[in-house]
Protein backbone atom coordinates (compact mmCIF):
# COMPACT_ATOMS: atom_id res chain seq x y z
CA UNK A 1 0.00 0.00 0.00
CA UNK A 2 2.68 2.76 1.14
CA UNK A 3 6.18 3.18 1.58
CA UNK A 4 7.83 1.26 4.60
CA UNK A 5 7.18 3.28 7.56
CA UNK A 6 7.57 2.52 11.27
CA UNK A 7 5.42 4.63 13.74
CA UNK A 8 5.12 4.11 17.66
CA UNK A 9 2.01 4.72 19.68
CA UNK A 10 3.85 7.55 21.37
CA UNK A 11 5.35 9.39 17.96
CA UNK A 12 1.87 9.52 16.15
CA UNK A 13 0.35 11.05 19.52
CA UNK A 14 2.04 13.99 18.63
CA UNK A 15 0.32 14.04 15.34
CA UNK A 16 -2.71 16.38 15.20
CA UNK A 17 -5.78 14.15 13.72
CA UNK A 18 -8.27 17.69 12.28
CA UNK A 19 -5.86 18.23 9.76
CA UNK A 20 -6.41 14.41 8.56
CA UNK A 21 -10.04 14.04 9.61
CA UNK A 22 -11.53 11.74 7.12
CA UNK A 23 -14.33 13.44 5.33
CA UNK A 24 -15.61 10.63 2.53
CA UNK A 25 -13.49 9.51 -0.76
CA UNK A 26 -12.08 6.31 0.91
CA UNK A 27 -10.83 4.56 -2.46
CA UNK A 28 -8.83 7.64 -3.67
CA UNK A 29 -5.44 5.94 -2.57
CA UNK A 30 -3.94 8.93 -1.53
CA UNK A 31 -7.22 9.57 1.02
CA UNK A 32 -5.98 5.96 2.78
CA UNK A 33 -3.11 7.41 3.86
CA UNK A 34 -3.53 10.74 4.68
CA UNK A 35 -7.06 9.05 6.67
CA UNK A 36 -6.87 6.27 7.87
CA UNK A 37 -6.62 6.85 11.58
CA UNK A 38 -9.53 9.07 11.63
CA UNK A 39 -11.55 6.16 8.83
CA UNK A 40 -11.12 3.45 11.89
CA UNK A 41 -12.15 6.59 14.08
CA UNK A 42 -15.38 6.75 12.59
CA UNK A 43 -15.36 10.25 12.70
CA UNK A 44 -17.62 11.08 9.52
CA UNK A 45 -20.02 8.60 11.43
CA UNK A 46 -19.81 10.03 14.35
CA UNK A 47 -20.07 13.69 13.80
CA UNK A 48 -23.64 13.18 12.01
CA UNK A 49 -25.11 10.69 14.55
CA UNK A 50 -27.93 12.07 15.91
CA UNK A 51 -31.39 11.02 16.92
CA UNK A 52 -33.70 9.99 13.60
CA UNK A 53 -30.69 9.31 11.23
CA UNK A 54 -30.41 6.00 9.63
CA UNK A 55 -28.07 3.03 10.68
CA UNK A 56 -24.58 3.58 9.60
CA UNK A 57 -21.94 1.09 10.34
CA UNK A 58 -18.43 0.65 9.51
CA UNK A 59 -16.41 -2.66 9.93
CA UNK A 60 -12.68 -2.75 9.21
CA UNK A 61 -11.14 -6.30 9.29
CA UNK A 62 -7.53 -5.69 9.76
CA UNK A 63 -5.24 -8.95 8.72
CA UNK A 64 -1.74 -7.50 8.52
CA UNK A 65 -1.92 -4.10 7.16
CA UNK A 66 0.58 -4.59 4.64
CA UNK A 67 -0.95 -7.99 3.55
CA UNK A 68 -5.17 -7.35 3.69
CA UNK A 69 -7.57 -4.73 5.16
CA UNK A 70 -11.35 -5.33 4.64
CA UNK A 71 -14.37 -2.57 5.05
CA UNK A 72 -18.14 -3.28 5.38
CA UNK A 73 -19.67 0.12 5.19
CA UNK A 74 -24.24 -0.58 5.63
CA UNK A 75 -25.95 2.50 5.26
CA UNK A 76 -29.78 2.58 6.10
CA UNK A 77 -31.81 3.51 3.18
CA UNK A 78 -34.65 4.79 5.40
CA UNK A 79 -37.20 2.05 4.40
CA UNK A 80 -36.08 -0.34 7.20
CA UNK A 81 -33.32 -1.90 4.56
CA UNK A 82 -29.83 -0.81 4.13
CA UNK A 83 -27.12 -1.08 1.44
CA UNK A 84 -23.66 -3.15 2.27
CA UNK A 85 -20.50 -1.72 0.38
CA UNK A 86 -17.73 -4.01 1.02
CA UNK A 87 -13.68 -3.05 -0.04
CA UNK A 88 -10.38 -5.04 0.24
CA UNK A 89 -7.52 -4.18 -0.53
CA UNK A 90 -4.40 -6.72 -0.38
CA UNK A 91 -0.72 -6.92 -0.41
CA UNK A 92 1.61 -3.80 -0.18
CA UNK A 93 3.27 -3.20 -3.61
CA UNK A 94 2.52 -3.24 -7.02
CA UNK A 95 -0.49 -5.14 -8.98
CA UNK A 96 0.48 -4.70 -12.40
CA UNK A 97 -2.59 -6.08 -13.87
CA UNK A 98 -4.31 -3.21 -12.72
CA UNK A 99 -1.91 -0.35 -13.76
CA UNK A 100 -3.05 1.16 -16.92
CA UNK A 101 -2.99 4.63 -18.27
CA UNK A 102 -6.11 5.59 -17.49
CA UNK A 103 -5.89 4.75 -14.08
CA UNK A 104 -2.02 5.07 -13.36
CA UNK A 105 -3.62 4.62 -9.55
CA UNK A 106 -5.30 1.40 -9.92
CA UNK A 107 -3.13 -0.61 -8.31
CA UNK A 108 -4.10 0.61 -4.99
CA UNK A 109 -7.57 1.30 -5.20
CA UNK A 110 -9.83 -1.34 -3.30
CA UNK A 111 -11.72 -4.08 -4.67
CA UNK A 112 -15.53 -3.69 -4.03
CA UNK A 113 -18.72 -4.83 -4.02
CA UNK A 114 -22.15 -3.81 -3.46
CA UNK A 115 -25.04 -5.81 -2.06
CA UNK A 116 -28.42 -4.53 -0.53
CA UNK A 117 -29.48 -6.02 2.69
CA UNK A 118 -33.14 -6.13 3.06
CA UNK A 119 -35.09 -5.41 6.46
CA UNK A 120 -34.76 -8.97 7.76
CA UNK A 121 -31.05 -9.02 6.99
CA UNK A 122 -30.57 -5.81 8.66
CA UNK A 123 -31.87 -6.87 11.69
CA UNK A 124 -30.00 -10.27 11.41
CA UNK A 125 -26.75 -8.18 11.58
CA UNK A 126 -28.09 -5.95 14.44
CA UNK A 127 -28.53 -9.25 16.32
CA UNK A 128 -25.11 -10.66 15.88
CA UNK A 129 -23.21 -7.39 17.02
CA UNK A 130 -24.98 -7.15 19.73
CA UNK A 131 -24.06 -10.94 20.63
CA UNK A 132 -20.74 -10.01 19.82
CA UNK A 133 -20.58 -7.09 22.07
CA UNK A 134 -20.67 -4.28 19.47
CA UNK A 135 -22.77 -2.17 21.36
CA UNK A 136 -21.11 -2.40 24.69
CA UNK A 137 -18.58 -0.99 26.36
CA UNK A 138 -15.09 -0.89 23.98
CA UNK A 139 -12.09 -2.21 26.05
CA UNK A 140 -10.62 0.84 27.26
CA UNK A 141 -6.31 0.29 26.78
CA UNK A 142 -6.35 -2.43 24.36
CA UNK A 143 -3.15 -1.97 22.13
CA UNK A 144 -3.85 -3.03 18.46
CA UNK A 145 -0.21 -3.30 16.42
CA UNK A 146 -0.69 -3.21 12.78
CA UNK A 147 0.76 -6.66 12.02
CA UNK A 148 -1.72 -8.37 14.13
CA UNK A 149 -5.40 -9.34 13.34
CA UNK A 150 -8.20 -7.08 14.84
CA UNK A 151 -11.55 -5.87 13.78
CA UNK A 152 -12.86 -2.35 14.79
CA UNK A 153 -16.36 -1.33 14.56
CA UNK A 154 -17.77 2.22 14.34
CA UNK A 155 -21.60 2.47 14.88
CA UNK A 156 -24.78 4.16 14.65
CA UNK A 157 -27.90 3.01 15.50
CA UNK A 158 -30.58 4.56 16.83
CA UNK A 159 -28.69 8.12 16.96
CA UNK A 160 -25.90 6.64 19.39
CA UNK A 161 -22.53 6.19 18.23
CA UNK A 162 -20.77 3.18 19.71
CA UNK A 163 -16.81 2.00 18.90
CA UNK A 164 -15.33 -0.85 19.51
CA UNK A 165 -12.34 -3.36 18.98
CA UNK A 166 -11.32 -6.90 18.82
CA UNK A 167 -7.29 -8.42 18.62
CA UNK A 168 -6.98 -11.86 18.19
CA UNK A 169 -6.33 -14.09 19.83
CA UNK A 170 -8.46 -13.54 22.78
CA UNK A 171 -11.17 -14.72 23.99
CA UNK A 172 -13.26 -11.62 22.49
CA UNK A 173 -12.19 -12.26 19.35
CA UNK A 174 -13.88 -16.07 19.12
CA UNK A 175 -17.19 -14.82 20.54
CA UNK A 176 -17.40 -12.77 17.49
CA UNK A 177 -20.56 -14.02 15.30
CA UNK A 178 -20.94 -11.19 12.74
CA UNK A 179 -18.03 -11.83 10.74
CA UNK A 180 -19.62 -15.11 9.61
CA UNK A 181 -22.47 -13.20 7.95
CA UNK A 182 -20.20 -10.12 6.52
CA UNK A 183 -17.95 -12.73 4.62
CA UNK A 184 -21.03 -14.64 3.64
CA UNK A 185 -22.49 -10.90 1.93
CA UNK A 186 -19.09 -10.14 0.49
CA UNK A 187 -18.82 -10.26 -3.38
CA UNK A 188 -15.33 -9.19 -3.97
CA UNK A 189 -14.25 -12.78 -4.55
CA UNK A 190 -10.96 -11.88 -2.92
CA UNK A 191 -10.33 -14.90 -0.30
CA UNK A 192 -10.49 -13.74 3.76
CA UNK A 193 -6.83 -13.70 5.22
CA UNK A 194 -6.66 -15.97 8.33
CA UNK A 195 -6.02 -14.85 11.73
CA UNK A 196 -2.46 -14.97 12.83
CA UNK A 197 -0.61 -14.05 16.01
CA UNK A 198 2.26 -12.06 15.72
CA UNK A 199 5.51 -12.87 16.91
CA UNK A 200 7.76 -11.36 19.65
CA UNK A 201 9.93 -10.73 17.05
CA UNK A 202 7.41 -8.89 14.34
CA UNK A 203 6.45 -6.72 17.80
CA UNK A 204 9.10 -5.49 18.14
CA UNK A 205 8.37 -3.35 14.85
CA UNK A 206 5.86 -1.30 16.89
CA UNK A 207 8.26 -1.02 19.92
CA UNK A 208 11.18 0.23 18.36
CA UNK A 209 11.58 3.07 15.46
CA UNK A 210 14.64 1.44 13.14
CA UNK A 211 16.04 2.64 9.94
CA UNK A 212 15.33 0.65 6.59
CA UNK A 213 17.57 -1.74 6.08
CA UNK A 214 18.20 -4.06 2.40
CA UNK A 215 16.08 -6.77 3.42
CA UNK A 216 13.00 -5.05 4.90
CA UNK A 217 10.00 -5.41 3.24
CA UNK A 218 7.65 -2.37 2.23
CA UNK A 219 4.80 -1.48 4.28
CA UNK A 220 3.68 0.79 7.55
CA UNK A 221 4.23 -0.01 10.94
CA UNK A 222 1.84 1.51 13.72
CA UNK A 223 0.19 1.01 17.01
CA UNK A 224 -3.08 1.54 18.11
CA UNK A 225 -5.14 2.17 21.62
CA UNK A 226 -8.63 2.20 22.48
CA UNK A 227 -9.98 4.84 24.34
CA UNK A 228 -13.36 5.05 25.85
CA UNK A 229 -15.48 5.50 22.73
CA UNK A 230 -12.46 5.47 20.02
CA UNK A 231 -9.03 5.10 19.08
CA UNK A 232 -7.32 7.44 21.70
CA UNK A 233 -4.61 10.09 21.30
CA UNK A 234 -4.32 12.57 18.10
CA UNK A 235 -3.45 10.08 15.27
CA UNK A 236 -2.15 10.46 11.46
CA UNK A 237 -0.25 8.48 9.49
Amino acid sequence: MFPRTVFTFAAVLSLGLAACTYRGDIDNPATIKATWFSYLNGDDIRETCAEGTAPRYRLVYNADYNEQIRSYEVTGDGAGGAGLTVRVQGRSGLNASRLTLSDPLGWARWTTSQTALDGAALDQLDTVLAQSGAFDAAPTGLRLFSKETYWISSLCKDGVFHFNAWRFPSARFDAITFDALLFEKDATEIAVRPPRAVTPGERSDARLPRNRQSGDETGSFFNLQVGENGLAGNLAL
